[in-house]
């Protein structure tokens, strides 16, 4: 049958052009072109994606303009390079096969057979060799997994992706002339800026800085991550969670989750290619005060007052908040977050006041005794928390595989997750006194160290002392009355 002047619309993919130069796509393009011109057929519609994968469901705006151009009735075959360069998932296939049978719209490949989707025959057709190209994408998937989990037990390098901030990488170009650029990693160094960063960084965090403050300072200077970007707090935190900052390697399978990829995998390798920038037990440690569960991973930002959270009302003991009142600054116990709502005080004379109990407090030798004993760690605790860690793991295989039932289950379960809860607050307890390394001297010298840090750096001096202060009401009159606060000390 003489289908001359029919009109094509062509479709050309790549999933990867690391060069950016879109030679694929090119090539496809030309061969569809000759072949389209071989037929005697129009080309009604031009239609790319560059370096996009089409096996994860991701957006392709290409396709979705030719799918578009399906639905307006612009052409009355799809012209590819290959049947894959259409489809890899699986829904897409289906929801595409359906909508270009209804559409009566052939597929037409330059590397493969003809699709004519009006017929049931070229839909399974269709079906049947898509479900390859799908298998062919999961089985290349499943050998990738395989060979980053063996690395990773390794302690090898990473075989691409973005470079870890913190880290210099030297390449060795391995493609030769005329092919896509592919490189070899062959050495890793701490990069001289970033390094020193990434130590900052973690130093504030054990000294009970906020990761939003850290985000907020390390964006107000002009630090960019190492992809160009302005910093966030999950990017920090990522960073800062991750072993390979302590010269260890980690692996968290795919299989594991289902939405978020977890902060923190399983350590699988305390040897590795990346050099250290900080101590495993400072690993430890922020790995550990970063996914408490109590902490607040996802919304708000730094607290803008000094003592939102840490006075209580002596009413209720709610935790007060910071807000404006005439255009003053107080601290109000807050009916929406379930306080009496009766008790309020001024917010700087309060500040000055507690700052001074701080500071005092910090100048007795006593005090300081008290305090260095509570930053005492038991040598072997991170040792203690990997072994439950690693006890949970194999009850949870156990569990599984039908070896134990849930009752036994539950019952091995609740004393090591017990242990676990003693041990993580003992060890992120611990990291409060580092906000006190600067806070030495009289207290003439750290009231000009106070002077220097930003409201989230105070509050950690102030949460590494006192537990909470407590707020009375006021007796009659309103002017300040330091009586009114009753410290509860940490040490």
């Amino acid at each position: 049958m003489d289908d001359r002047g029919k009109r094509a619309l062509i479709y050309c993919r790549i999933s990867l052009d690391t060069a950016g130069k879109e030679l694929g796509v090119e090539r496809q393009r030309a061969d569809a072109e000759k072949l389209c011109a071989a037929r005697g057929w129009d080309v009604a519609g031009m239609y790319v994606d560059n370096n996009i994968s089409a096996a994860n469901g991701a957006h392709r705006p290409g396709y979705t303009d030719l799918l578009g151009a399906v639905d307006r009735g612009e052409g009355d075959a799809i012209v590819v390079y290959h049947l894959s360069r259409l489809w890899r998932n699986r829904r897409e296939r289906a929801e595409g096969i359906e909508k270009l049978k209804t559409r009566r719209v052939s597929i037409i490949s330059v590397k493969g057979p003809d699709f004519d989707l009006s017929t049931a025959y070229g839909q399974a057709m269709a079906d049947l060799l898509g479900a390859f190209d799908t298998m062919e994408s999961g089985v290349k998937a499943e050998r990738m997994r395989s060979k980053i989990e063996q690395t990773a037990l390794a302690g090898g390098q990473m075989a691409g992706g973005i470079r870890p901030y913190g880290y210099a990488l030297t390449y060795k170009v391995i493609s030769a002339d005329g092919e896509k650029q592919r490189r070899r990693i062959t050495g890793v160094s701490v990069d001289p800026v970033e390094g020193p960063i990434v130590g900052d960084c973690a130093r504030r965090v054990l000294a009970g800085e906020s990761i939003a403050s850290i985000t907020r300072g390390l964006n107000d200077r002009g630090v960019l991550t190492s992809e160009g970007n302005r910093w966030n707090r999950t990017t920090l935190r990522r960073m800062l969670c991750s072993a390979r900052i302590s010269g260890r390697r980690e692996y968290t399978p795919r299989t594991s989750y289902t939405t978020t990829r977890p902060l923190v995998g399983e350590i699988v390798s305390t040897e590795s290619d990346w050099p250290a920038i900080i101590s495993v037990e400072n690993s430890d440690r922020i790995r550990t005060l970063l996914t408490r569960p109590e902490r607040r991973l996802t919304t708000g930002g730094a607290r803008t007052r000094l003592l939102s959270g840490i006075l209580h009302c002596g009413r209720c003991e709610r935790p007060l908040v910071g807000r404006s009142q005439k255009g003053k600054p107080i601290y109000c116990c807050n009916r929406d977050t379930g306080g009496c709502g009766g008790m309020s005080i001024t917010a700087e004379p309060t500040d000055d006041h507690v700052r001074d109990l701080v500071l005092i407090a910090l100048d007795s030798p006593e005090m300081a005794a008290r305090l260095r004993h509570r930053d005492t760690v038991p040598h072997d605790l991170h040792s203690q928390i990997r072994e439950d860690e690693d006890e949970l793991l194999a009850l949870a295989d156990d569990f599984g595989n039908k070896r134990i039932s849930r009752a036994e289950w539950n019952a091995a379960r609740a004393p090591i997750d017990a242990r676990l809860e003693a041990a993580r607050a003992q060890l992120a307890s611990s990291t409060q006194t580092t906000a006190l390394e600067g806070f030495v001297g009289t207290v003439e010298q750290m009231q000009r160290h106070w002077d220097a840090a930003n409201v989230s750096q105070r509050r950690a001096v102030v949460t590494a002392v006192l537990e909470r202060v407590v707020v009375h009401p006021a007796k009659g009159g309103n002017r300040f009355n330091p009586d009114r606060l009753e410290p509860v000390w940490r040490a």
